[in-house]
């Protein structure tokens, strides 16, 4: 049996892991208070018509150092996003050492970020490089962005020792399937061919990389996703590619400023505050019971027609997604909650999971999106633009979603029970109880329509309302802040720390001039740009079945974006219609990440029934999918009456 990590912690691991919490904590409260300053900037401007100077300056340099002190738990956590699309076939003894090699990585990651953001502070120092407004003096604020990061490193040297003692304790016998033993082998092997070249023939390397940009873009492609396939860390390989392809054209000296650059840069964009203050609303909103209240009121006003727990369920999603971005979150927490409730009511189980599945992908469709934030900070697009053009086809998807389950329900009537009758007072009390969670989704959603908040605060009163909301309820405890302030470490460490390998690897595929490339190539087809789109399509389907949304975007969006924007498609409607098509492959079979989620939490139905039961609810997010193409302006219209 092969011992777990936590088996093997030692006391030195306990305390680091410990500390770094501590850390994180004291984080995760400066950016809370950060959402507090901003609140009250807001409402000074409402009602003294008065606001805090260059207020902006100052919250992007809290949050850039509050995000940094995240990197050293997310690191002890081990949050770092890894495809374990072959982790089925691989062996005990081979994972052991594919963890050890991916601890390595991000050694190698962090490490450099830290040394050359070390540098880059004393630079500013010297050259007395400070913010535009207050005339802040820049260094310190890097300096204390690099200390997180030499922390993360830290981290990972103790958790470089602890995969070593795993990998010395691991007495699995079973083998690895031939075609990992063949990509750990191409893995190693560019990794041994590309370093000797680059320190036996540094010249050679370099002219290679300057006269065939193209060649050796594929090159890098091809090794990211061998990386990637042999369980490396995405962050990592992104990061660490985009580096040595830099280092070819550019030199190291000048590829690693540009990696610190580009780093430090993107933290201290005043933009960067607006996604942990909308993971801070959502974590406070499932501690306040939204959840609950969403389920119950959906079931008060659908459970009078035959199949209303399944609608139920779908509405619950897209509400539930107001407040949470994350459609794994979503699908986890409503097949915890609406799973029994099926089953105990008679519902099949192919309708019950296909539901939860399909209502789950609305998590990250519904605004506040968090794949639609990183999805503006990679692009520079507007995050209140992007939030206002989903909303259209978000109802659009809930509304088919029904259509899915009506459709089911007439074809197969034992798929639900009769229709339960459903008392007023019920009804009265989920409106009472759901009032809350409606009006703080119109307060933030609004205030964006209504050009009266930013995104950046209208994430900031979402997340000072979902604490408001937790407090009134009574929920706020001790062990619940706690448990808050993990969740939001963790997933703003893991998606932080991609989107520093992403701005890496973006920067290389953009200096060897690849989007052009691409676009041009486009171009020289003799096919008309709505060709191009169903390929693109059909491929984020694919990708979409095997990977997070979040990684769909860190590895396409540098090289697909300039090539649809080329054929004139505008960059709000890409955003959504890349979004909705990366959440209908979380659902599609075999591989659709969702389908596997509810398959662990319900864990007596089989997964060919998760699979057929997804299915209507896949054929439907066709149909949402060919509608948007079909007439761009469900997703721009709302946004230019902005």
């Amino acid at each position: 049996m092969q011992p777990s990590v936590e088996a093997l912690s030692s006391p030195m691991m306990v305390r680091v892991r410990k500390a770094t919490g501590v850390i994180a904590m004291m984080a995760i409260g400066a950016a809370l208070l950060g959402a507090l300053v901003i609140v009250g900037d807001v409402l000074a401007r409402w009602l003294f018509s008065t606001s805090i100077f260059a207020l902006n300056e100052i919250i992007s340099m809290v949050f850039a150092i509050a995000v940094a002190f995240t990197l050293p738990a997310g690191a002890a956590q081990r949050v770092n996003l890894r495809i374990d699309l072959l982790a089925h076939l691989t062996g005990p003894r081979l994972t052991a050492w594919l963890r050890l090699g991916g601890s390595v990585l991000l050694l190698l990651f962090f490490g450099l970020l830290a040394w050359r953001l070390f540098g880059l502070s004393f630079r500013y120092w010297d050259t007395g490089r400070a913010s535009a407004l207050l005339q802040m003096q820049l260094a310190p604020t890097y300096l204390a962005i690099s200390a997180g990061l030499a922390a993360a490193a830290l981290v990972q040297v103790f958790m470089i020792a602890e995969d070593i003692a795993a990998l010395r304790a691991e007495r699995g016998t079973a083998r690895s399937h031939p075609v990992v033993l063949v990509l750990v082998a191409l893995f190693l092997a560019g990794v041994v061919g590309i370093g000797g070249w680059i320190l036996l023939d540094f010249d050679g390397f370099a002219e290679f990389s300057l006269l065939r940009p193209g060649l050796a873009a594929g090159i890098a492609f091809a090794m990211m996703w061998v990386a990637v396939l042999v369980q490396m860390p995405l962050a990592a390989a992104t990061a660490l590619v985009g580096v040595v392809g830099a280092t070819g054209m550019l030199g190291a000296g000048a590829a690693l400023n540009t990696f610190a650059g580009d780093t430090g840069d993107f933290l201290r964009n005043e933009q960067v505050a607006t996604l942990p203050m909308f993971l801070i609303m959502g974590a406070f909103a499932v501690v306040a019971g939204v959840s609950d209240d969403l389920f119950r009121l959906g079931h008060a006003l659908l459970g009078r027609f035959r199949g209303g727990l399944a609608y139920a369920t779908v509405l619950g999603c897209a509400g539930f997604g107001a407040v949470s971005g994350n459609s794994i979150a979503t699908s986890a927490t409503f097949g915890r909650m609406a799973l029994p409730a099926m089953a105990r009511s008679g519902y099949a189980p192919g309708l019950a999971t296909g539901s939860v599945a399909a209502g789950g992908t609305l998590g990250a469709l519904v605004p506040p999106s968090g794949v639609l934030v990183l999805f503006a900070l990679l692009t520079e697009s507007s995050i209140g633009a992007l939030f206002v053009a989903a909303m259209i086809p978000a109802l659009l998807a809930v509304v088919l979603y029904f259509g899915a389950i009506f459709a089911t329900i007439r074809l197969n009537p034992e798929a639900a029970p009769a229709a339960e009758p459903v008392r007023p007072g019920d009804t009265l009390a989920a409106l009472r109880g759901s009032l809350p969670v409606v009006a703080m989704f119109g307060v933030v959603i609004g205030g964006l329509y209504g050009g009266i908040f930013t995104a950046t605060e209208s994430a900031a009163v979402g997340a000072v309302s979902a604490v408001v909301l937790a407090v009134m309820r009574g929920k706020l405890t001790r062990q619940s802040m706690l448990a808050v302030f993990s969740e939001t470490t963790a997933t703003t460490a893991m998606i932080y720390a991609l989107i520093f390998g992403g701005l890496m690897f973006a920067f290389f595929i953009n200096l060897g001039g690849i989007p052009d490339m691409m676009s041009a190539w486009v171009a020289s087809i003799d096919a008309r740009p709505i060709v191009v789109l169903i390929v693109l399509i059909l491929v984020y389907l694919l990708l979409g079945s095997v990977m997070d949304s979040f990684a769909v975007m860190i590895i396409t969006v540098p090289v697909i974006t300039p090539i649809v924007l080329a054929m004139g498609y505008d960059i709000l409607f890409w955003g959504i219609l890349m979004l909705m098509v990366v959440e209908i492959g979380m659902i599609s079979p075999p591989f659709g990440m969702n389908l596997f989620i509810l398959k662990s939490i319900d864990r007596d139905v089989r997964l060919g029934t998760v699979m057929r039961g997804v299915l209507p609810f896949v054929a439907v997010d066709l149909v949402k999918v060919a509608l948007l193409v079909a007439f761009p302006v469900l997703s721009l219209w709302l946004p230019s009456t902005m």
